[in-house]
Order: C-alpha cells, then structure tokens, then sequence
C-alpha cells in the first residue's frame, strides 16, 4: 500500500509539472512590475496634439529607409524589474536581470517591411519556437546578442522583447496588482502603473538610498519614506479638453493610504504655495498664462478614499492655444538666448 501511494504520488507530481509546463505558469517574481500604453494616434488627433502640430513636427524625424513615428499608432509593453540595485548594477556587465516586451502597432504594411529589410541587413538568425519564427537580434551597443528578440504578428504589428516573455505561451505577463491597474485606467494617449509591492525589495532600497541622499529622517526623508506605503501606482496624461493628468495610487492597506493620501497633499500644498507666490508676477506679464496657472494651482490636493489615493489636474481652458503660441515663439526665445544680456 504504501509503495502504491509512493507511486501515485510521483505520477501526481509527474502529471502536475506537465500541466505546468504546457500552461507555461510563470513565477509572481518574474512578472512584469510596470506596463506602458502610449497610444500615438490619439495623440496626433487629440486636440493639444493638433493644436502642436504634432504630426507635421514628427515628420521627417526618421529616414526613409526605417520606420518613423508617424507610421506607428500604438506601443504598448511591459516589463519586470531587478530584485535589488546589486542585479540592476549587472546590466553593465551584461548580465541583464530583467525582461521585457514591446508590441509596435503600425499604420502601414511599408513600416513593417522597412524593419525586415533592416533585419536582413544585419543578418539576424531566426528561431523557431512553438510555430513561431523569432529573429534573434544581433548585438547594439551595451545591448548583449540573444537578449532581444523579434516577431512579426501580422503585416502591420511587431513585437519585440526578451525569449522568457516573448517565448511565455499564455501571455500573463503581468502581476495581479499590474492588471488590476491597468484594468482600471482611463482610455488616454498615454498611461503607465507600476506595482511597487511586485519590486519591494528594489524600491525599498531605493527608498533608503533617497532618504539618506536627502539627510536622514528629515521632511524631505519621510516623504521619500511614503514610497513604501504604495502598492500600485498609475499615472494617466490626457490630451483633450479633460483631464490632464491623472495620478492614482493604491495604498498597501487603509491607514498606510491615508498617511500616503496625507504626505501627497502635504507635498501639494507647498506646491500651490510656491505657484501663490510668483502669480502676481505672472498676472502682470501674461493674463491668461496665470489663469491656467490658477486652474492648476486649484486643482492640486489628493483625493479618494479607503486604499485609493488619486489627483486629477484638468486641462485648462486655451491650453491648446496657448502651447502653440509659445512654440510659435520659441526660435525668437532661443534667438534672443544666443545675444548678451538675453537668456541663460
């Protein structure tokens, strides 16, 4: 009996690591600790990206001869971090101690194919894996070979990144604390979330290297400090006449989010103060620039409730136009830079 319950036992475990293995389950402290979605389209159609011009000034960045940023809609990826700064120091070794992935949507088939010529070109070998074909991308710069590699998803759609995640064949990449950020951000042009409790050992070193740079235990220390109150954090940058920047914290638990919610406010509040100071200043040569200034200065407390800390800047009124008239008049302001008495 208790052979058969041996044998059965190891068959369990057998049949367990298979299933495992074929799912592809990947270990919580591999997963992806920050993800990034920056939607280009929607940044050249939103009003400030039109406002900008910001479509004729991409134009003409890349050559013709590799893709430029006007042909691309959509980056979005992922990607974990090192468990402490003595993994991160690696890197310069070129033990890299993280992965990554970056999937590249563009808007014409001519950008892809602009790529593969590039590929060819520096004789990239392929790989095949579960079906797939992967070009292994040859060494650049600090950038070790076999670190990168590349897939083509469709004719419009690349994604690059490291074999462990590009090679993952479930694709959950992501740490719960990551989806449930990410789940929960607005559609924007632009949006970021970082799980601080995925990296905890990476930011709490961090954080004691901070507090000792600002001299201890201090103000400024203690602020640093509340870096460890954090689970999550995500940051949202709008475009349109909304909300312009959206920041939106989760605290490890109740109490911790209401000293983060009350360090934040702390940390605006001198904030607003320092914009109370230079108005009058501001009133007095440019009107309409201070009346976006009062919007913002207005608008900078921290908000939310139970674990969630959240601080939302609108956009003010004639933003749009605003910007655009100061680039209008930037080459007059570097002009005048360049003359005695003028500028830096």
């Amino acid at each position: 009996m208790r052979v058969f319950a041996s044998s059965f036992f190891l068959l369990l475990t057998m049949v367990c690591s298979s299933l495992l293995a074929q799912t592809g389950t990947l270990d919580e402290k591999d997963k992806a600790v920050v993800v990034f979605d920056l939607r280009l389209d929607d940044m050249r159609n939103s009003v400030l990206g039109k406002k900008l011009g910001m479509e004729a000034q991409l134009a003409g960045v890349a050559s013709e001869d590799e893709p430029g940023p006007n042909e691309i809609d959509r980056v979005f990826g992922a990607m974990s971090l090192p468990q402490s700064m003595q993994e991160a120091m690696m890197a310069q070794f070129g033990e890299v101690k993280f992965d990554f992935f970056v999937k590249v949507y563009f808007n014409t088939e001519a950008a892809v194919d602009k790529l593969l010529v590039e590929i060819d070109s520096e004789s990239a070998e392929t790989v095949e894996n579960d079906g797939k074909t992967f070009y292994e991308m040859p060494a650049d710069g600090p950038v070790p070979a076999g670190l990168v590699y590349m897939q083509v998803v469709d004719s419009k759609t690349v994604e690059l990144g490291t074999k462990k995640y590009l090679f993952h064949p479930n694709r959950k990449l992501l740490t719960d604390n990551l989806m449930a950020a990410a789940k929960d951000s607005p559609e924007v042009p632009i949006r970021m979330a970082m799980d601080f409790a995925g990296a905890k050992g990476l930011v709490t070193e961090l954080v004691e290297m901070g507090k000792q740079q600002a001299g201890g235990n201090g103000p400024a220390g203690m602020f640093i400090d509340l870096l460890n109150n954090v689970q999550d954090l995500s940051i949202m940058v709008g475009m349109n006449e909304e909300d312009l920047l959206t920041i939106k914290a989760t605290g490890v638990d109740d109490e911790k989010a209401k000293e983060l919610r009350g360090g934040v406010d702390a940390m605006l509040g001198l904030a607003k103060m320092s914009m109370q100071q230079v108005m009058p200043m501001v009133e007095g040569t440019d009107p309409e620039a201070a009346k976006m200034l009062g919007v913002i200065s207005k608008a900078l407390k921290a908000k939310g409730s139970g674990r969630e800390v959240l601080v939302k800047i609108p956009a003010p009124k004639g933003l749009g136009d605003f910007l655009s008239k100061q680039m209008e008049n930037l080459p007059m302001l570097l002009q005048m830079g360049g003359q005695p008495g003028g500028g830096f």
